[in-house]
């Protein structure tokens, strides 16, 4: 019912509408004794204990091998997407599991580093970092090509075991022999560009405008494409991380040598041609 001092009172304060960032701090603030804030190195063990069948015995599962591999696919499916924190931790336990049977099928001749950088490993001091800003970063930040590749073998080999297990008809496919004939030497040489002099290539350029044409080049902007004898470095309107279709144009065209070093040397030799106006732009090096 309305009065004269009601009708008087004052206006209630301003209260801003809630935004998505403050939701999720919110909520972050409400749930922080959550099982994700303690420290990466437990979290690890429970995770890894996960797939233990003597520590974490089940009583649903009577074939130890089928069990094995539904509780890597429980991992590899389910308990990543949890949260960031767990997404790096299981992430982190896959690619230790089958890091052996990726080196492997490397070809003969060809070299392999799965992790290049730094924030491959769980000893990179961000990975643990649980903040706001923290949690809207990508798991994939800072993520070397050829990590990328490794990480796209073990869905393929997970998802592969997982159809052995539950149909002896099950077929294989050529997914891991594109993997390894195509994809893996085309990261490891994307990878290898950073090893070039600053004067041909930059880790990142500072502005955000699509590059110009010229050196030195932005490594997050480029890509390299392989045949039989040639290879090829392309410079794109977008950095390949976020994923946004644009344009890309050929910088130079090397022939292939017999190991990656080589062809990425020949890469170098192509750079320092164009740098020095020999080659035009886009032009092919012998």
């Amino acid at each position: 019912m309305y009065n004269s001092s009601a009708i008087s009172a004052p206006p209630p304060p301003y209260v801003p509408t809630p935004t998505y960032r403050s939701i999720q701090h919110a909520s972050i603030s409400r749930n922080k004794r959550g099982i994700f804030i303690l420290p990466l190195h437990l979290i690890h063990r429970i995770l890894h204990l996960t797939l233990d069948q003597r520590a974490t015995p089940s009583k649903f599962w009577s074939d130890p091998e089928e069990e094995r591999i539904r509780r890597i696919w429980a991992l590899f499916r389910g308990l990543r997407g949890v949260n960031r924190v767990f997404w790096l931790v299981a992430t982190s336990i896959l690619r230790a599991m089958y890091l052996e049977t990726y080196l492997s099928h490397i070809k003969p001749d060809f070299s392999s580093d799965p992790f290049p950088y730094e924030s491959s490993h769980l000893d990179d001091p961000r990975l643990g970092d649980t903040t706001l800003d923290a949690s809207f970063r990508s798991v994939f930040e800072g993520r070397g090509r050829e990590t990328a590749i490794f990480d796209k073998y073990i869905a393929v080999k997970v998802g592969q075991e997982l159809r052995t297990v539950e149909s002896s008809l099950s077929e294989e496919g050529e997914a891991i022999d594109d993997i390894f004939k195509r994809l893996q030497p085309t990261a490891r040489i994307e990878d290898l560009l950073l090893t070039l002099p600053s004067i041909y290539i930059i880790p990142a350029q500072s502005s955000t405008d699509p590059p110009q044409r010229g050196l030195p080049l932005s490594h997050t902007h480029l890509s390299v494409t392989l045949t039989p004898t040639w290879a090829q470095l392309y410079l794109h309107s977008y950095p390949l991380s976020s994923f946004r279709r644009g344009s890309k144009e050929l910088v130079v065209e090397v022939r292939r040598i017999g190991t990656l070093e080589g062809t990425v040397r020949r890469i170098e030799d192509g750079l320092d041609d164009i740098h020095r106006r020999l080659v035009p732009w886009g032009g092919r090096v012998q």
